[in-house]
């Protein structure tokens, strides 16, 4: 399918060259304010003059495509899915699906309205690693699920526009979590209570330590502890995991997967990873090519993405009221 990528800064190379590496896509065209980025792209990919654009406006008017793939910042991603969808075209787009809650909410309103398909690239959840656990825990492992702990302490965000944000570790890391979390354990979060800070040294200008902690459906508890400044050992980027159930725990060490039990008899055991052709990025790509041929939502739809959400920005308004936030009242407001 013939692929026009919009943003070809850094994070949209890495798409061009997905896109260049996978047979089922063609990409035809790229767009970038910035001329210097335009010709990085023509002498690293080898794409010609006229199929690079200025705005996407331009690329539309001049090229036949199926799609957009849209790696621009979330404050222009509203713009993208209006030109994209006016033109027909399906779109594929990095996260954050807007630069807050009530961009989301028209993001998703528009691309209901339309029909077409929109989907956000969580690709921390097209991983073996929650591939497998939710597997597990669907065929009932742990069989009775109750608590969850999720860690995540990094030295993050140096020299890129996280360090400007309020609270650039919530909206732009811990969001992968959240949306691993609700793909996971099958469930969505009901309330939410979040207290956030930032440490003395921190090099961020708001806050990127957090408690968060929610209410799953069926009452399972899940907290997640970050720092985003930590200079001490680093955990793994799909965070440090501990699942509870009444049969065991299913733990998240490093990026392994282990089952363990303390009674009736004590066992610890590494869990082999279910074996995946495609992960990451190109998983997600491969699953939103495969649902415009099959006519149907991909995974992570703007609709299904906005409940993810909700849960970064409901944690935000818990840690300005101090108190628990419901989740539906964000959709009710």
């Amino acid at each position: 399918m013939r692929c026009i990528v919009v943003g070809i800064g850094s994070r949209g190379k890495h798409w061009v060259q997905i896109c260049q590496e996978m047979e089922m896509v063609t990409l035809v065209a790229g767009v970038d304010p910035v001329p210097e980025r335009r010709e990085e792209v023509k002498a690293k990919f080898g794409l010609k003059g006229e199929q690079l654009f200025s705005s996407l406006e331009e690329a539309v008017k001049a090229v036949d495509a199926d799609f957009v793939l849209d790696v621009t910042p979330p404050s222009v991603r509203e713009k993208i899915a209006e030109i994209a969808l006016n033109n027909g075209l399906p779109v594929l787009a990095e996260k954050a699906m807007g630069e807050d809650w009530a961009m989301a909410k028209r993001i998703a309103a528009m691309v209901k309205s339309s029909g077409l398909a929109y989907m956000v690239a969580q690709n921390y959840r097209f991983n073996p690693l929650p591939r497998t656990t939710r597997r597990l825990l669907d065929e009932g492992l742990l069989g009775t699920v109750n608590t969850v702990l999720v860690g995540f302490h990094r030295p993050w965000g140096m020299g890129a526009h996280y360090v400007e944000m309020s609270y650039g570790l919530l909206i732009e890391m811990a969001v992968h979590h959240f949306d691993t979390l609700r793909y996971v354990l099958n469930r969505d979060a009901i309330r939410v209570w979040a207290h956030t800070w930032n440490a003395p040294w921190g090099w961020h200008k708001g806050d990127v330590g957090h408690n968060v902690v929610f209410e799953f459906q069926d009452g399972i508890i899940v907290t997640h502890h970050a720092l985003g400044c930590s200079v001490g050992k680093p955990d793994h980027w799909q965070g440090e995991w501990r699942i509870d159930g009444e049969k065991g725990s299913l733990t998240w060490e490093s990026g392994k997967l282990f089952y363990g039990r303390s009674f009736p008899k004590e066992l610890v055991e590494e869990v082999r990873l279910d074996f995946f052709p495609l992960v990451d990025t190109k998983a997600v790509l491969a699953e939103f090519v495969s649902a415009l041929k099959e006519k149907r939502k991909p995974e992570c739809s703007a609709q299904d993405n906005l409940k993810t959400l909700a849960m970064v920005f409901g944690a935000i308004e818990s840690a300005k009221r101090r108190q628990w936030v419901e989740i539906k009242e964000l959709f009710e407001n």
